[in-house]
């Protein structure tokens, strides 16, 4: 059983209860038989599912129960075909497009500092591969934390596991978002509304010219 499937049955059995803080990373570590890395990756993916939040400086917490807390992503298997990733980054699109929109509006001072790290996490990471994907779906989780707008951010939770796999296939053709996340960033900072939503819907079109171009390849 993944890292990530065994600390959320232990959340689901009341092992570990909200409010509760996980051990530190080395120690979670040392009794799975694995990296840290990985356990960050196990953490972002409950993250993700909204079971856990990360306190800056302060460790990894159990977040309070909710309904939204609950949703599960959507599966990833059922969003391999072309149409489907098509309908996806479409849709992700909009969300983050929205997202920052209300970023823009609504983002305070410690906000921005919480963005800050999340873009350095980003530009410190190996341009290929997880690390990169996990840092960039971190970027737009705090994004989503600071937009004020609780109905945006359990949307970009649901969708988190079907990007991370559309990320996959697609970073590898367009290469690492860090330039797009370092204009958001400054966009967001300075609360350029417009040209921050503009940014998203852009990159969103460069998405789906993708996707397209790769189905006509027959690669999805």
């Amino acid at each position: 059983m993944r890292i990530a499937d065994q600390i959320r049955a232990a959340i689901e059995r009341g092992d570990l209860r909200p409010g509760d803080r996980l051990p530190p990373l080395a120690q979670i570590a040392s009794e799975f038989g694995c990296s840290r890395a990985t356990v960050r990756e196990a953490l972002s993916t409950l993250r993700g599912q909204g079971l856990v939040e990360f306190q800056h400086g302060n460790g990894t917490y159990v977040r309070t129960a909710s309904l939204d807390t609950w949703m599960e992503p959507l599966e990833a298997a059922m969003l391999l075909g072309h149409s489907d990733v098509l309908h996806l980054v479409e849709t992700q699109s909009a969300i983050l497009a929205g997202i920052v929109t209300a970023a823009a509006y609504r983002a305070s001072d410690t906000d921005f500092g919480k963005l800050r790290q999340a873009l350095f996490q980003l530009e410190c990471a190996v341009p290929q591969g997880e690390e990169a994907i996990s840092t960039e779906l971190g970027f737009y989780l705090e994004l989503g934390a600071c937009c004020g707008n609780s109905i945006l951010e359990n949307a970009l939770r649901v969708l988190l596991e079907a990007m991370r796999s559309s990320l996959r296939l697609l970073t590898p053709v367009l290469g690492p978002s860090k330039e797009l996340c370092r204009q958001v960033f400054d966009c967001v900072v300075n609360g350029q509304v417009e040209a921050s939503r503009d940014l998203l819907l852009s990159h969103g079109d460069k998405l789906r010219e993708t996707v397209l171009s790769l189905y006509e390849q027959g690669l999805t």
